[in-house]
């Protein structure tokens, strides 16, 4: 399963289920994202073909990051572009999210391990705005 969380027609994030099993290839990306993730499923034998890759024109300025839980579930809280508390959604072992605009938190339940991509360089002090977030009492848990 994909599931998206969006607001007013605007996507925070997409989470890919470690349930899901895409049939042929499939791209979790939008076509305009700087970070592109997807399966490829191909027979036994087949040939891609030798290329490379061209650099794509125009200046990208996203800060898209993707998280591949590997051990361990957490709750991630959705918030807008201004930091409204939108909604609340889990992740667990073998899930893949991508986030995209607005703010978030996550509370780990259990002891994690997630693996993370995101374009750099990465400064962790200069590169993060915090904000206030919601109060238990106002998370609602999306599934």
């Amino acid at each position: 399963m994909i599931k998206e969380i969006s607001d007013k027609n605007i996507i925070y994030a997409r989470i890919v289920r470690a349930s899901y099993e895409p049939s042929g290839n499939e791209f979790f990306s939008r076509i305009e994202d700087e970070l592109q993730i997807g399966v490829l499923n191909y027979e036994e034998n087949h040939k891609v073909g030798t290329h490379y890759h061209n650099r794509p024109q125009g200046f990208l300025n996203e800060t898209d990051e993707i998280l591949i839980v590997q051990e361990g579930s957490a709750r991630i809280d959705f918030y807008d572009i201004k930091g409204v508390y939108l909604k609340s959604t889990e992740i667990h072992k073998g899930d893949l999210i991508i986030l995209y605009l607005g703010a978030h938190n996550i509370t780990y339940y259990e002891k994690s391990r997630i693996m993370i991509i995101k374009k750099g360089p990465y400064n962790q002090e200069l590169d993060k705005t915090r904000i206030v977030g919601a109060n238990n009492f106002e998370i609602e848990i999306d599934n």
